[in-house]
């Protein structure tokens, strides 16, 4: 460089204090002049002559950063190579490292030529030696382009690549994507089909080229889960054989695998546009069974405000689109809805028969806890009889078990003596809620009445009990 005219450089920065490195690398790679701003738009017009220039202040090359003050590095190089007079001024991309995924995002935005930090002023030196020294590569190619033979206008196109990078799209992305495919490099593919999912027209591809690279690294879940995408994908743009092949090999990995046909005509049917519904449904008849196909349908009107509104639009849009064709199709929707109808009541019925069972046994539980007879003394207001007093029955005769040493009620029947009567009972002592059936005739059958107070006894000394 030394032989060289003085080399004028336009550093481009987010901010003067970031750019002193770069200044300072560029001054001792033999850089005469060093002019540095912030702003990716004031560095356009500068260059593009639409704002007063330094004086003496041509440059033969841009640095530039990959973040400036109003714009990315990116979007600064593909700007410039819009204006027709700076197609060729070469561009050197200071990216913050030499990862792939830094490389691949710089991808077709202008830039002639890449450097990642950190960098050797050495490596700075020849990165602009070769960049200067191919400014005169224009013309070659102006000539190339006259040429009649395409083998040299192709070599000379592959020389000038650098100069000449289209603005980035999706295409250039999922070209990268499809080549790492090839030389089995998952990740970066995986990135680059990534960028190219935002080109609405490739969408489906890059999304099949993730599952291959998906796939390629070992997790199949992620595998099934972009060939559902680009399955989706290829159904909306109505590319219909691909999205048959798609589906295809999804069901053989996974066989319960949503259907994008019947996913995308439900959508459209609840939509109202039933002829697009049934040319969705035409296409999925090749990789769809009869009877899934009527049931999601059946199952989509079903859900609708108006189930027979929709068939009938549906069952218009598929006469349009299969004439008598759609007599059959018609008829088994019609059939699946009204087994769907018919589930669907006996289902409703047997959840109410379940309601009202809950509801009989809740019932029953609340009178099981409510007592069974009259209120407590308490309640009526009734002095309860004195515990130390002797039980008698209504003939006058003590009833064993009660008295001065009993702590239970008296029998039903018998009648409380006042305190202090104490009786003796020459009969073998018998428990007080077996002796109304002991006071029966002998010989006698128990009659109700006494199985009754028998009862009555039992439910008072488990009251007593609490």
């Amino acid at each position: 460089m030394t032989n060289a005219p003085p080399l004028h450089i336009l550093l481009l920065a987010e901010s003067e204090a970031k750019a002193a490195l770069d200044r300072r690398a560029l001054r001792e790679a033999g850089v005469a002049r060093v002019e540095c701003r912030a702003s990716g738009v004031e560095a356009a017009r500068l260059l593009a002559r639409l704002a007063p220039t330094p004086a003496d202040f041509r440059p033969q090359a841009v640095v530039c950063n990959q973040r400036l003050a109003d714009m990315e590095g990116e979007q600064f190089c593909a700007m410039l190579r819009l204006h027709p007079l700076l197609l060729d001024l070469p561009i050197l991309l200071i990216l913050p490292n030499d990862g792939e995924a830094e490389q691949l995002k710089t991808l077709g935005c202008g830039a002639s030529a890449l450097l990642a930090r950190p960098y050797s002023v050495e490596q700075l030196k020849q990165q602009l030696a070769a960049l200067c020294a191919g400014q005169g590569g224009r013309e070659e190619l102006d000539l190339a382009e006259r040429l009649t033979d395409t083998s040299a206008f192709d070599r000379a196109l592959e020389t000038y690549a650098l100069l000449l990078k289209p603005v980035r799209r999706p295409e250039d992305y999922f070209r990268v994507g499809m080549r790492c495919l090839e030389e089995r490099r998952w990740h970066t593919a995986i990135t680059a089909f990534q960028r190219a999912l935002d080109g609405a027209l490739l969408e489906g591809k890059a999304q099949l080229g993730m599952a291959v690279a998906w796939k390629g690294k070992g997790d199949m879940a992620r595998y099934r889960e972009y060939l559902g995408l680009a399955a989706a994908t290829f159904v909306r743009a109505r590319q219909w054989h691909r999205a048959r092949e798609v589906y295809v090999r999804l069901l053989r990995a996974d066989p319960g695998a949503k259907n994008p046909f019947l996913a995308e005509a439900a959508q459209l049917m609840r939509q109202g546009a039933y002829d697009q519904a049934a040319e969705v449904l035409v296409q999925a008849r090749p990789v769809t069974p009869p009877a899934r196909l009527s049931a999601k349908v059946a199952d989509a009107c079903l859900a609708a405000s108006e189930p027979q509104t929709m068939l009938q639009g549906l069952e218009e849009g598929l006469r349009r689109a299969l004439g008598p064709e759609a007599g059959p199709l018609a008829d088994d929707i019609r059939a699946s809805l009204e087994a769907m109808r018919q589930r669907a009541e006996a289902r409703r019925r047997e959840e109410q028969a379940e309601r009202q069972w809950q509801a009989s046994r809740e019932a029953a539980k609340e009178r099981e806890a409510v007592p069974a007879s009259g209120p407590r003394p308490q309640e009526t207001g009734a002095s309860p009889p004195d515990a130390l007093s002797a039980a008698v029955d209504k003939d006058g005769k003590p009833v064993p078990g009660l008295g001065r040493n009993a702590s239970v009620a008296a029998p039903w029947g018998a009648v409380l003596p006042a305190a202090g009567a104490v009786a003796e009972d020459p009969r073998p002592s018998v428990l007080p809620f077996v002796a109304p059936l002991e006071d029966a005739a002998p010989g006698g059958t128990p009659g109700l009445s006494d199985v009754i107070a028998v009862m009555k006894v039992t439910w008072k000394l488990a009251r007593r009990g609490k």
